[in-house]
């Protein structure tokens, strides 16, 4: 039986000096981790949608779960990831 891939979030907004940095770090999981999905919400589209969980730009959170606020290190990023997604 296989698991159900993860949900990773990356919460961005239009003039964040991060977000830019957080979309390449999106593509790059995309590359390392394709049973992973990987859905960018952007807050100036859509203002509710992190309602009450972000707080600030960009945001990661995993299956629901908050896993970085600010842009981790590609490194920090894949090591989190391996730990939380299981190879399938």
């Amino acid at each position: 039986m296989r698991a159900t891939p993860g949900v990773l979030k990356i919460f961005i907004s239009k003039g964040c000096a991060g977000c830019k940095r957080a979309l390449e770090l999106a593509a790059m999981v995309k590359k390392i981790k394709p049973r992973l999905i990987v859905q960018i919400i952007d807050l100036a589209i859509n203002p509710t949608a992190g309602a009450g969980l972000v707080f600030a730009v960009p945001a990661y959170f995993y299956n629901s779960k908050p896993v970085f606020f600010g842009n981790p290190s590609p490194l920090e990023l894949q090591a989190r990831l391996g730990r939380l997604e299981p190879e399938v």
